[in-house]
């Protein structure tokens, strides 16, 4: 008796496929993915097989991952045993451009909607909306910013670190430093008295005059991750940085 209940306990345990290492697309996983970017020419209708065959042509973009994947979370289009390394990812009117000036890199983007393929449009075995693009951290250069406009945003982050409004008010453009968000004071203020200071986790460049930024720190109101994208200008030779647009909201 004990032998068959052992029996048809393995045979429970070993019949279905694992689910280690798979995203639940049910809850909205995932949400951070790292591999290589390249842009694609996918086959639509009528046919969805070749361009060169009449199928209209569907530009889009793939992220090669360094290891397989799979999915759970759908029982119709999301099968656990199928692994795959491809993934289909869609821009957005705020990752656009970044994406065309990351293409044939390796970057780590944020997603929201993934969804497993369901139809001829769905390229690959998931689909993603990309919200937000970096270069991936493993793979930079550190002499990449040599005689660029990143050595200005780095200053003005690490000024920041120390709380120096001043300092770092001296790397913006004069007429934003008068009053408002970036005067030395305002800097001061808020940088200076966060219980857990900035710090700075990297500067990556999106073209010659943008840049992505991502730091951390902890105010009052809680820990922020952040992600901003800088834009610098040059000025009598020197560059200064010109906007921020905080991407993760602190």
């Amino acid at each position: 008796m004990h032998k068959l209940l052992l029996c048809g306990l393995l045979l429970l345990t070993s019949g279905g496929p694992s689910l280690a290492g798979c995203f639940d697309v049910s809850k909205g996983e995932p949400e951070r993915l790292t591999g290589l970017l390249t842009h694609r020419i996918f086959a639509g209708a009528p046919n969805f097989e070749d361009v060169q065959k009449g199928d209209t042509p569907e530009p889009g973009y793939v992220l090669t991952l360094d290891e397989d994947i799979c999915l759970t979370g759908d029982a119709d289009f999301a099968d656990p045993s199928y692994r795959f390394d491809e993934v289909q990812l869609v821009e957005t009117e705020e990752t656009s451009r970044d994406m065309q000036a990351l293409r044939d890199e390796r970057v780590t983007v944020s997603l929201r909607d993934p969804t497993p393929a369901m139809t001829g449009h769905h390229h690959r075995p998931l689909v993603a909306w990309v919200t937000a693009i970096e270069p991936d951290d493993e793979t930079a250069d550190p002499t990449a910013g040599y005689g660029t406009a990143q050595t200005v945003v780095e200053a003005f982050y690490r000024a920041l670190e120390t709380g120096d409004g001043k300092l770092a008010a001296g790397f913006v453009i004069p007429e934003k430093t008068r009053t408002g968000p970036f005067s030395p004071e305002a800097l001061r203020r808020f940088y200076g008295s966060l219980p857990e200071p900035l710090r700075l986790q990297s500067v990556k460049a999106l073209g010659a005059d943008r840049f992505a930024v991502r730091y951390t720190f902890t105010s009052t109101a809680g820990r922020c991750d952040g992600r901003a994208t800088v834009r610098t200008t040059e000025r009598d030779g020197r560059n200064f940085i010109q906007s921020i647009r905080a991407e993760s909201g602190c």
